[in-house]
């Protein structure tokens, strides 16, 4: 499992925890949790990207230690900016944004349980 595969995968993870936030909206009548949902899908997104850029600058021995700490201050930054974010707007709900933050990580649990730790080959 790579990136690329987590990526792809997590798209139709989103898609799927979406219709049923969607359906929990509706029945809510608060359409605030999809909105924060997707917020927090993009920030999960930048987030997961840049936690491989910092692996690969790690195993390379390419980047300073100084930026690597930036790095991570800045993934805690993007993560405190969307929390900030739904507090501070009627229609963006903290408890979407919150499962939105955790799509890359379910689904590579997901993906571990699926292949229960042995590679595929996705040529």
């Amino acid at each position: 499992m790579n990136e690329k595969t987590v990526l792809k995968r997590s798209v139709h993870v989103f898609f799927i925890a979406s219709l049923i936030i969607l359906i929990m909206s509706l029945c809510l009548q608060d359409i605030s949790y999809i909105f924060g949902f997707i917020l927090g899908y993009i920030i999960n997104i930048i987030i997961f990207l840049m936690n491989i850029k910092m692996s690969e600058g790690i195993l390379k021995f390419s980047m300073s230690t100084a930026i690597i700490a930036i790095m991570f201050i800045l993934k805690l930054l993007f993560y405190a900016l969307g929390f900030f974010i739904a507090v501070k707007m009627d229609f963006i709900h903290i408890f979407g944004v919150f499962l939105g933050y955790l799509v890359i990580k379910i689904t590579i649990y997901i993906e571990g349980f699926i292949h229960k730790g042995g590679e595929i080959n996705e040529n």
